[in-house]
């Protein structure tokens, strides 16, 4: 039983993630690949823009480091090196696993959500909004705010991940 409490819990913590995504408007996506630590908010990232939005607000570490990666091998390992990272973290919780899921999860806001997709084997997004359900996601368009209660997004969503506090509540 995992007996931390969910990061994205407080009014304060959900502000600061907001704010710090309002920076991200008019980021272009650029497969970041080889160098995904020097994705730039404001200039270009890839889907794992939240990872660097994390660390602005202090929820993740700013000695994180995401490791290389290239689109053909993303596409090959079918989303276990990017889940990898994120449980790596030891503060990930899985809330959902689509291939056992019988029902979607509660989501709540800052849930990452992981979505297989045909041309570079994974997509990610950000929940944002509880009611109704919206999520973020850096695409060639900018970082793009949408209902995720839409049958191609709810139809590739594989796994949720939430974050969670780093110490133990007692």
């Amino acid at each position: 039983m995992n007996n931390r409490l969910p990061y994205f819990r407080t009014p304060e913590r959900i502000s600061a993630l907001r704010s710090q995504l309002s920076h991200w408007q008019g980021t272009r996506w650029r497969h970041a690949g080889v160098r995904p630590n020097e994705m730039r908010c404001g200039i270009s990232g890839d889907c794992l823009f939240w990872v660097h939005a994390f660390k602005a607000i202090d929820a993740l570490p700013a000695k994180l480091e995401i490791p290389d990666y290239r689109r053909n091998e993303a596409l090959a390992d079918e989303m276990q090196t990017l889940r990898r990272c994120i449980e790596a973290t030891g503060r990930a919780d899985l809330v959902s696993d689509n291939g056992e899921a019988k029902h979607p999860p509660v989501f709540r806001i800052g849930d990452v959500l992981l979505f297989k997709n045909g041309t570079s084997g994974a997509h990610c997004g950000l929940v944002v909004k509880e009611a109704p359900l919206h999520f973020v996601h850096l695409t060639g368009n900018g970082l793009l705010e949408e209902p995720l209660h839409q049958a191609h997004y709810l139809a590739s969503l594989i796994y949720v991940y939430r974050l969670l506090d780093a110490e133990v509540r007692s």
